[in-house]
């Protein structure tokens, strides 16, 4: 008894699927439905708002900080981590970070998108300038630049030599610069 039961089930199963995939092949049901499909498509492609070149609001800046003569050491702790925890505090900053160097920094910031630019440009002037007696005293210049959506690279190359005795640092630069030159002429 249990045998037949099984054996009835599958046939039940085949069937169903033999008859869907019957209608398929024997049918004008595939046809039918790639026509829709296409339809569909045509209908989403026209009602679908769009824009040419969508003007996607994402302030930037970077604050260069210079500090001669600060080690690598002295420059991350004194100068870019103070100034990242201050930045951080900023109303509608997304993200702070920093690149520290000797005798130098480079710190990040980056606001929500659809932050206003300008109004998230006078809070980090405002924030810098009202904290100014925090500043280290080995710091000599800071400058904030602003960076526009147009100027983040879409290529990024690097040049490097398996031969640093032949070819050192001063030739790569130079390479780079001519490598430069030449891209630019290419626009």
């Amino acid at each position: 008894m249990e045998l037949s039961k099984e054996k009835n089930v599958d046939s039940t199963s085949t069937g169903i699927l033999n008859r869907i995939i019957g209608l398929f092949l024997t049918g004008d049901l595939a046809p039918f439905l790639i026509i829709i499909s296409l339809i569909a498509g045509a209908i989403a492609i026209f009602l679908t708002p769009r824009e040419e070149e969508p003007q996607i609001v994402a302030p930037i800046a970077d604050i260069f900080v210079q500090a001669p003569g600060l080690p690598i050491e002295n420059v991350e702790r004194q100068v870019s981590t103070r100034l990242e925890k201050l930045l951080a505090q900023i109303d509608g900053v997304e993200h702070v970070y920093s690149v520290s160097s000797p005798g130098e920094s480079l710190v990040t910031v980056r606001f929500f998108v659809g932050e206003e630019r300008e109004q998230s440009l006078v809070k980090l002037y405002n924030k810098i300038y009202s904290n100014i007696d925090q500043v280290h005293p080995d710091i000599t210049n800071w400058v904030v630049k602003p960076i526009e959506i147009d100027d983040v690279p879409i290529v990024n190359v690097t040049i490097w030599s398996d031969r640093p005795k032949q070819i050192d640092d001063y030739d790569l630069r130079r390479i780079a610069e001519e490598l430069e030159i030449e891209l630019q002429a290419l626009l």
